[in-house]
C-alpha cells in the first residue's frame, strides 16, 4: 500500500486524522514535532541542546525528498501530530535493511496512531522488498515496545548503557525487528 493520496483515519477516542505521506514543506513541523517530544526528557535520547529546530528541518527535507525512504505523517486539523520514518541502508551488503523511527504528540497516544503509521511502514517495506526492518527503542517504553510486538516486530537484543544522558545516567536501547513474509498481522 503505497501512500500517494490522503487517507482519513479514525482514531480509536473518535478523532479524525489523516495518514499522508510526507511533503518537504512539513519539514518544519516535524522538527517542531520532534522538538516537542524531546522535552519531554523520556522518548527521544538527544537532549534538547543538542538540535537546532531550523538544522533540523533542514535534515528532514532532506530525506523527505530521498526517494529511497519512507516519510509519513499524521495530520489533524492542519497540525502534524505524528509521523514515521524508514531510512533504508546504502551498503549492497545492507541495503535489504530498513531503519524505522516514529513519533507520535503528546495527546495522540494510545488511540491508534501509532498502530496505523506502523502498519503503514510495514507495508512500504513489504512492497519494497526488504527483508528486515530494525529499530531501537527504551526499555521502559513499554506502549510502544507492545505497538511494535502488536505488528510482528520481535527482540533481538539489548544494548545496556548505550546512551549517556545529561546529568551521566545511561540507558539501554531494546533491538527489535520485523521480517515481512514471516509471519506479519494482516
Amino acid at each position: 500500500m503505497t501512500i500517494t493520496d490522503s487517507q482519513l483515519r479514525t482514531a480509536t477516542d473518535g478523532r479524525p486524522w489523516t495518514l499522508r505521506a510526507a511533503r518537504p514543506t512539513d519539514a518544519r513541523a516535524l522538527a517542531s514535532l520532534f522538538a516537542d517530544v524531546r522535552r519531554e526528557g523520556r522518548w527521544l535520547v538527544t537532549p534538547p541542546s543538542a538540535v537546532s529546530q531550523p538544522s533540523e528541518a533542514f535534515f528532514i527535507g532532506e530525506m523527505i525528498r530521498d526517494s529511497s525512504s519512507l516519510a509519513l505523517v499524521a495530520e489533524t486539523d492542519g497540525d502534524v501530530v505524528g509521523n514515521v520514518l524508514i531510512s533504508v541502508e546504502r551498503s549492497v551488503v545492507s541495503d535489504h535493511v530498513g531503519t524505522l523511527s516514529i513519533c507520535v504528540a503528546d495527546g495522540w497516544r494510545e488511540v491508534g496512531i501509532g498502530s496505523g503509521l506502523v502498519k503503514a511502514a510495514q507495508d512500504w517495506a513489504a512492497e519494497r522488498g526488504l527483508a528486515k526492518v530494525a529499530l531501537g527503542v527504551f526499555p521502559d517504553n513499554l506502549r510502544a515496545i507492545a505497538v511494535y510486538e502488536h505488528a510482528g516486530f520481535v527482540r533481538e537484543g539489548l544494548r545496556r548503557r548505550q546512551y549517556r544522558i545529561p546529568g551521566g545516567e545511561y540507558r539501554d536501547e531494546l533491538l527489535m525487528a520485523w521480517f515481512p513474509g514471516e509471519g506479519a498481522p494482516a
